[in-house]
């Protein structure tokens, strides 16, 4: 670092120690579409205090990848929900920040319900890294007031899916989440199995009466190849191939415009459930100790 940033690093901490200068809040964003929405729900729970909120977006210049560093992650938040305000921190404010008031979110293991939300009564200056479960009577609200489909954000080959979908009576989205939780990751448990995903179509089978299944995953070959010819044969299965993980925010508008939805480990297919929720909808869930948290968020969830 050169001298001159040096000495104004020196003057910028005292200046926030001493109060001199506005203290903010500054999230940390990383990871994918749902990661960022659930961060800038971070955030807004402080600006709704009346908190200055910054958002630090460098993870996608200094790392942009899934933990396999297999797909690429982007920051896509604002082309997903064009109509959000976002500022970002300084530099400066980012080391300093970071150096002096780092604070590590509350998520630890998906598997048991945190129970410690003081967090949330945390006062700026702050930098908030790492991820941060909300209560969901927090959560919710702002999810429903920030996050809708948006007219205009799909590409040509999109937004004819997105009609065709539309048009199609019984709509199935199902998420195959691959990729980095493809196998075993401690906070979230072991992937969801062929098994349960055929549990999850003879299911709709006997309560709707011609289901159509739209496949969502970040391999489709995979589901192709190998998923779909161990799944009943009676039903009509589509793979939606048109986008690969730098576009995903696509597929959760896709996953969001069909009536129902079967989920995976991740949250694509939870948080476009989420996007069009009504009491008719149903959505499936893995049933294992790392998705009941997700039981209060919808009108009818249902686990296998």
């Amino acid at each position: 670092m050169k001298v001159l940033d040096k000495l104004l690093y020196r003057l910028y901490k005292s200046w926030t120690k001493r109060k001199l200068i506005s203290q903010k809040v500054i999230i940390q964003v990383d990871g994918g579409i749902c990661s960022q929405m659930h961060q800038y729900i971070l955030g807004q729970v402080y600006a709704d205090k009346g908190c200055k909120v910054r958002y630090d977006l460098s993870f996608y210049e200094e790392w942009g990848s899934d933990i396999n560093q297999e797909f690429v992650r982007n920051f896509d938040l604002l082309k997903a929900f064009p109509y959000l305000t976002l500022k970002r921190p300084s530099d400066r404010a980012v080391k300093l920040y970071r150096d002096r008031f780092f604070y590590v979110g509350n998520f630890t293991d998906m598997r048991y319900e945190p129970d410690d939300f003081s967090f949330l009564q945390c006062t700026p200056p702050i930098y908030m890294g790492g991820y941060y479960v909300l209560p969901s009577e927090v959560w919710l609200p702002i999810f429903r007031r920030l996050f809708r489909i948006t007219p205009g954000v799909l590409d040509a080959a999109n937004e004819k899916l997105y009609r065709e979908i539309e048009q199609t009576p019984e709509t199935v989205a199902v998420h195959v989440r691959r990729g980095d939780l493809k196998a075993e990751v401690f906070a979230y448990g072991r992937p969801a199995t062929i098994e349960y995903f055929r549990k999850s179509i003879l299911f709709f089978g006997e309560k709707l009466n011609s289901p159509c299944f739209y496949f969502f995953s970040d391999e489709p070959h995979w589901v192709l190849q190998d998923m779909i010819p161990q799944l009943p044969d009676c039903y009509t299965y589509k793979v939606v191939d048109l986008n690969g993980s730098d576009k995903g925010y696509m597929d959760l508008f896709l996953i969001g415009r069909c009536q129902h939805q079967i989920t995976s480990k991740g949250t694509l297919g939870k948080y476009g459930a989420l996007l069009m929720d009504n009491p008719q909808k149903q959505v499936i869930l893995c049933d294992d100790s790392t998705e009941y948290r997700w039981k209060s968020f919808y009108h009818n969830p249902v686990f296998f």
